[in-house]
């Protein structure tokens, strides 16, 4: 059971703090690990400094993307100093005031000048149009001695207008042909050509995601994928692998039902419930209060990759959702002896004079004969 991605991007905020670490950073993404299943991504822009792998941060979640939280840093972030700026860093600046020559910003507590050539404007705009708004820029030199920044608005148009057009043929839905050139715990990034990079994230790589994606993916590879969205000027491309072939849960409902008994493989223990499987991709929830076990007994009842007969609570294919159950109405515990006497009966009520049925019971014959047992006369 996938958790629930309904809400869009920038649809949710929540003030809680969560310690992340900076797992990767490619590009303006920054990569953050919340959690041993919680992916989220930021701006390198959010920082006051480029962040490194294994950094620590408090963040807070702003919504969804795909499989990944967009996440802002809690709190005030550490303002830059001088000598933290660099020339070709992008920085979020703020435009205080026209001065001679062109504009006087701010980038946190540190002053910025822009020139009227870098201003970006068309031709007879004026510049003071742009005074009090905020914006990115790219720093072009950082004098310290005299604590002086000169920035270039121009530079950030320029570069947003050429990606693009590099991407202006690239569409939500389009299969595109790449390969790999990074793998991460969270996914892999794909090379498009024309310096376009693509990520496939862990749950897109398979409808059953692998524990880590070097398990399906090597560096090197080909790979054909689907675009499902592109964002941020192009600067992100998200792809899917799995999104090529079929949806299991699409086919689930034809074959299974509430009450239904089956076969499932016992995925992942967590203090609510077991994640268990019952097919590739189709993953159900067996609640903590449908074991018979308890909250605290569950992990003593059941393992990982243990094979247990369930009953089918709740099916709901359209948003992916499947409840199961450890025990029947009468609370009494399931077994797998039974799912299989289940399985026969259904074949003899259809006709099946072949089924396992007759079958299993020609083998307990033929070894009842085998030890000795003499036939009736």
């Amino acid at each position: 059971m996938r958790p629930d991605t309904s809400e869009k991007a920038h649809g949710h905020h929540t003030l809680k703090v969560h310690r992340g670490v900076v797992v990767g950073v490619h590009g303006d993404d920054v990569f953050v690990q919340l959690g041993p299943r919680a992916q989220g991504v930021i701006s390198a822009r959010k920082f006051p400094k480029p962040p490194r792998e294994e950094d620590e941060f408090d963040f807070t979640l702003r919504g969804r993307e795909e499989s990944l939280w967009v996440l802002e840093l809690a709190g005030d972030p550490t303002l830059p100093t001088w000598e933290e700026m660099e020339p070709g860093c992008l920085v979020p600046a703020r435009v205080m005031r026209a001065v001679d020559g062109g504009l006087q910003l701010k980038i946190a507590h540190l002053h910025a000048f822009m020139p009227k050539s870098q201003c970006g404007l068309p031709r007879g705009k004026r510049i003071t149009t742009l005074v009090g708004r905020s914006f990115t820029v790219e720093v072009l030199e950082v004098d310290r001695e005299h604590q002086r920044v000169t920035v270039s608005r121009r530079a950030v148009l320029a570069r947003e207008r050429a990606e693009q057009r590099e991407l202006a043929r690239l569409v939500v839905g389009q299969v595109v042909q790449g390969r790999v050139t990074r793998i991460e715990d969270y996914g892999a990034f794909v090379s498009l050509g024309r310096g376009r990079e693509g990520l496939i994230h862990i749950s897109n790589l398979a409808h059953d995601p692998p524990a880590h994606p070097s398990d399906l993916l090597s560096i090197g590879d080909p790979v054909q994928a689907k675009v499902l969205h592109v964002k941020r000027g192009g600067r992100r491309i998200a792809l899917g692998i799995k999104q090529l072939s079929g949806n299991p849960w699409q086919e689930i409902e034809r074959e299974h039902y509430e009450g239904q008994l089956v076969r499932v493989t016992v995925r992942k223990l967590t203090d609510f419930g077991a994640f268990c499987r019952l097919r590739p991709g189709v993953e159900g929830l067996l609640p903590c209060s449908e074991s018979g076990a308890g909250t605290h007994g569950l992990r003593a009842l059941l393992h990982e990759g243990q094979e247990i007969a369930v009953r089918i609570l709740g099916l709901d294919a359209r948003r992916e959702r499947l409840t199961l159950s450890l025990l029947h109405p009468t609370g009494a515990r399931i077994t797998l002896e039974e799912l299989q006497a289940d399985f026969d009966h259904s074949l003899l009520e259809r006709g099946d004079e072949r089924g396992p049925l007759v079958q299993n019971l020609g083998a307990l014959l033929s070894r009842a004969l085998s030890k000795g047992i003499p036939r009736a006369t």
